[in-house]
C-alpha cells in the first residue's frame, strides 16, 4: 500500500483555518484570539509568567511580515526562554525552502498584505505527527517582556514566521515549557515527515577506528545523493556550555547543517607534498548556525591561536577548518581548483577526520516517497498502528509482554507480518511510540524504553507466533532506548517475517506505529488470530487437531542423469502445498525453509517431493519421501532418504515438530 505524502492534513482541535479566518475577517471584523492556546500562563507552562505581556507583531514593530528577506539559518536566533533543540531545528528548516513551505502552507496568502487588508491575526502551520500531517491554527499574540520576544525569533525585527511556527509547535505539545527538553531528530521528523537516525560518533568509535571513516563517508555520500537532511552537533553536558566555541572555533550545542560531501583528489600537484603524498581526502562542507562563523562573547580568536597553534582567523574558519596546519597554507585559488567552493555565508569545509573528532552526533533525516525533491527512486510506504495493552491472559487485550528478556511473555506483544518476495530487498523500518497521550511532561522525556525485533518465520504462517524455536532466527534486533523513534535500514532475503515492537518492561501501555519503506509492496499487516477458526458445522470441514512444523534444512547427493541440478522441494499435507526456493547448480542444496500445517487427519502422512528446476523443459523429478509426523512436542532432527522407482536417490535433513497444542508454535 503506497501512502500519499500530500494526504489531506488533520485539523488540530478541529479548528478550520479558512472558516475561522473568514468569520473573523469578514463577519466580526476583529482579530482572532485562540481559545485553545490563550495568552495566559497556562500556555507558557509552570514557569513564572508574571511579567510576560502578549503582543501582536504590529505592537512590536512597524510593517510586520512573515518573510522579510531570503530565509536562511542565520536569521534564526534564540530568545531568553528558547529551547536549543527548537532553535537548531528551525535553523535547519530554514535552509531547505521546499520543507519550510510544507510547514508553512499557502505562505503567500498568509503574508501581511497592506493592499488587500487580509490580516485577521490568525495563521496556520503543519507538522507530521504519528503518521499524519496535522494543521495547527494559532493567533499571533506572542509572549514578550519589555516589548522583546522571549522565545525563538528572527534577526530581522519585522520577520515573524519563526516565532509563529514555534508557537504552533508549542500548542501542539501543550505549552512552551513542554518544549524545554527534546531531540533535534524528533523535530526534523515533525517538520518533514521523514525518518530520522541519530549516530553517536563517539560511542561507535568513528574517531578511533580509521576503517570506520570510509564506512561513514560512503554513508554520507549516499544520504547526500538521496537529498537527506543531515546535521551534526557537539553535544553539551550543561546549559552553560551552550553556544561556547571549542578550540576549533565550533559552536557547542548548535546544529551544523551538512551542505555537501565530496572526496578531494590532490592529483599531481604541489599539494601532495604538503600532505605527505596522500592522493585524496574525504571532505564535508558544513554551515555555521550563526551564519558567519565568528567567535562569541569575550572569546578571543588570537588567544586560541597562541594556545593551540592551529586555530583560524574568521575568514579562514569560513573556508577550511582542520587541526592539520597544512590546510591553512592552501590559497583560495587552490581551494577552488580542488572544488572546495562555498555557496552561502557561514559555510566551511572540514576533512572527515576532523569532523568525527569534533562532533558527537550525526543526525540524518531521510525523505521517502515524496514530491519535495526530484528523486528517481520510488518507495512503497506501509503503516500500521497498534497498542501495548494489558488484559486477561490469552485474550486480544493481553498485548504488553515486555522485551526479549521476558522470555515467557515477550511474544504476547503486538505482531505484524510482511513478505519479501525478491531474492533480496532493501527495507527501512521506523517505529514510533505515541507520546501525545498520558501524563503531562516534556517532549524529550519519552514514556517508555522501546525496541523491536524481526523474526524470520515459516513461509506459510498465518497466525501469531507463540514460541520461537531455533529454526526461526531473529534477523533484526534494535535495542530498547528511551526515544520517541527507532530506525533500521538494511537488506532481507526472500521469506516471511514478523516484526514485534515492545516496551522494555511488561504491562506498560501506550500506542505505537510501525512504518516501513521498500522497493515493492511487502504487504505489512496485523497478525490478530492465535490459531485457525473452528468450524461449527461438520459439513463445512473438519477442525484441525494437530499442528506440524517442518524445517527443511538441506539435501545431499540430489543427482540428475544429465545437466546441472537446481533442486527445490514441494511439501503436501492434506491437499495443501508449500514450496522451498530453488537452489541453483548444486547437488547439495541448503534451504533452511520452514512451513506450518494444521492437520485434521493426523493419520495421513506428509509428502515431500524433490524436483530440479528447468528453464525451458518440464522440471525433473528427483525423488520423494513420506513423513508420518506423529506427536513429539519438540523439534526432532531426521535424516531421510529419497526414493525414485524403488531406488534410493539422495537424502534430506530436516526438523519435524508435531503438537496437539496450537500455542506451542
Amino acid at each position: 500500500m503506497r501512502k500519499n505524502f500530500y494526504k489531506k492534513p488533520v485539523k488540530f482541535k478541529n479548528q478550520n483555518y479558512e472558516k475561522l479566518h473568514k468569520h473573523y475577517h469578514d463577519v466580526l471584523n476583529a482579530l482572532y484570539g485562540d481559545p485553545h492556546f490563550p495568552p495566559t500562563s497556562s500556555s507558557i507552562g509552570s514557569s513564572d509568567a508574571g511579567s510576560i505581556k502578549w503582543n501582536r507583531p504590529g505592537e512590536i514593530c512597524s510593517f510586520p511580515c512573515l518573510y522579510a528577506e531570503q530565509v536562511s539559518s542565520k536569521s534564526v536566533i534564540a530568545g531568553r526562554m528558547s529551547s536549543n533543540w527548537i532553535v537548531s531545528a528551525l535553523s535547519v528548516l530554514a535552509t531547505v525552502g521546499e520543507l519550510y513551505h510544507k510547514v508553512i502552507p499557502e505562505y503567500r496568502q498568509q503574508e501581511w498584505d497592506p493592499e488587500n487588508n487580509n490580516y485577521a491575526g490568525i495563521f496556520h502551520f503543519r507538522f507530521w505527527r504519528f503518521g499524519q500531517w496535522v494543521d495547527v491554527v494559532v493567533d499571533d499574540l506572542l509572549p514578550t517582556c519589555d516589548n522583546e520576544l522571549l522565545f525563538t525569533q528572527s534577526s530581522v525585527q519585522n520577520e515573524f514566521w519563526i516565532p509563529l511556527v514555534e508557537k504552533a509547535y508549542a500548542k501542539l505539545h501543550g505549552s512552551y515549557e513542554a518544549l524545554a527538553d527534546g531531540h533535534l531528530a524528533d523535530a526534523l521528523v515533525d517538520f518533514t515527515g521523514g525518518v530520522s537516525e541519530t549516530l553517536d560518533l563517539k560511542a561507535n568509535d568513528y574517531n578511533e577506528q580509521e576503517d570506520k571513516h570510509s564506512i561513514l563517508f560512503e554513508k554520507l555520500l549516499e544520504e547526500f545523493k538521496d537529498h537527506s537532511v543531515m546535521c551534526s552537533v557537539i553535544t553539551i553536558s550543561s546549559p552553560s556550555q551552550m553556544g561556547k566555541r571549542n578550540e576549533m572555533g565550533l559552536s557547542q550545542g548548535h546544529a551544523y547543517a551538512i551542505t555537501f560531501v565530496k572526496k578531494v583528489k590532490m592529483g599531481e600537484t604541489s599539494l601532495r607534498k604538503l600532505f605527505r603524498g596522500r592522493e585524496s581526502f574525504p571532505m564535508v562542507r558544513l554551515r555555521d548556525p550563526r551564519g558567519d562563523g565568528r567567535m562569541s562573547g569575550t572569546e578571543s580568536r588570537s588567544s586560541n591561536v597562541e594556545q593551540n597553534g592551529y586555530a583560524y582567523s574568521t575568514s579562514q574558519l569560513t573556508r577550511l577548518c582542520s587541526k592539520n596546519r597544512e590546510w591553512s597554507r592552501i590559497k583560495d585559488t587552490e581551494r577552488e581548483r580542488l572544488g572546495l567552493t562555498l555557496d552561502h555565508d557561514g559555510e566551511f569545509w572540514m576533512p572527515l577526520e576532523d569532523f568525527v573528532s569534533n562532533f558527537n552526533e550525526l543526525i540524518i533525516c531521510r525523505l521517502f516517497n515524496t514530491n519535495v525533491f526530484a528523486i528517481s527512486r520510488t518507495w512503497y510506504e506501509m503503516v500500521v498502528k497498534g497498542e501495548w495493552s494489558v488484559g486477561a491472559k490469552g485474550t486480544s487485550q493481553d498485548r504488553s509482554g515486555g522485551g526479549p528478556t521476558f522470555i515467557n511473555t515477550y511474544l504476547r506483544n503486538p505482531q505484524y507480518m510482511f513478505d519479501i518476495k525478491k531474492k533480496e530487498e532493501e527495507i527501512v523500518i521506523q517505529m514510533l511510540q505515541d507520546s501525545s497521550v498520558g501524563p503531562p511532561g516534556t517532549v524529550g522525556l519519552q514514556r517508555h524504553l522501546i525496541g523491536f525485533i524481526v523474526i524470520k518465520v515459516e513461509e506459510n504462517r498465518k497466525y501469531r507466533l507463540h514460541k520461537q524455536w531455533h529454526y526461526l532466527p531473529t534477523v533484526i534486533a534494535v535495542d530498547h532506548i528511551r526515544r520517541r523513534e527507532l530506525y533500521y535500514r538494511g537488506y532481507l532475503c526472500r521469506g516471511r517475517y514478523i516484526i514485534i515492537p515492545s516496551t522494555y518492561k511488561a504491562e506498560e501501555t501506550g500506542g505505537h506505529m510501525v512504518r516501513m519503506f521498500s522497493d515493492s509492496d511487502i504487504n505489512l499487516r496485523v497478525v490478530k488470530r492465535d490459531e485457525p477458526r473452528r468450524n461449527i458445522f461438520a459439513c463445512i470441514g473438519h477442525n484441525a487437531l494437530w499442528v506440524t512444523v517442518i524445517n527443511i534444512k538441506s539435501g545431499e547427493n540430489l543427482k540428475r542423469n544429465t545437466g546441472g541440478c537446481n533442486p527445490y522441494c514441494v511439501i503436501t499435507c492434506e491437499g495443501k502445498k508449500a514450496k522451498t526456493p530453488v537452489v541453483r547448480n548444486t547437488e547439495n542444496p541448503l534451504w533452511n525453509s520452514s512451513f506450518v500445517f494444521y492437520r485434521s487427519s493426523p493419520s495421513k502422512p506428509l509428502t515431500i517431493k524433490v524436483y530440479s528446476h528447468q528453464t525451458l523443459l518440464r522440471d525433473t523429478f528427483l525423488g520423494q519421501v513420506g513423513i508420518p509426523a506423529p506427536l513429539n512436542h519438540e523439534p526432532t532432527l531426521l535424516r531421510i532418504n529419497l526414493t525414485l522407482d524403488d531406488c534410493t536417490e539422495g537424502s534430506l535433513e530436516l526438523y519435524v515438530l508435531t503438537d496437539d497444542n496450537f500455542l506451542t508454535v
